[in-house]
């Protein structure tokens, strides 16, 4: 589920998530505006998926939580 396999694409792994949802943030954000972003997409699916996709990032420490919102570590 984290990295994809043969029976799990780049679009359904946690990575290939991550991916996607470093590229809207562009700028810091709340988790819920973020959501509100992203939760159209057919990728993300549901919040579990984006709240997994999140914790996975900040595990790498790839985004950080700070004064309420989330931000890229590297620019």
């Amino acid at each position: 589920m984290i990295l994809p396999t043969k029976h799990i694409t780049v679009d359904d792994s946690l990575i290939g998530l991550g991916a996607l949802l470093i590229a809207h943030l562009d700028r810091p954000v709340t988790v819920s505006a973020l959501w509100q972003e992203v939760r159209e997409l057919p990728q993300i699916a549901t919040f579990e998926r984006f709240t997994l996709t999140l914790d996975l990032l900040y595990m790498m420490n790839v985004i950080e939580y700070r004064d309420g919102n989330i931000r890229r570590v590297f620019t």
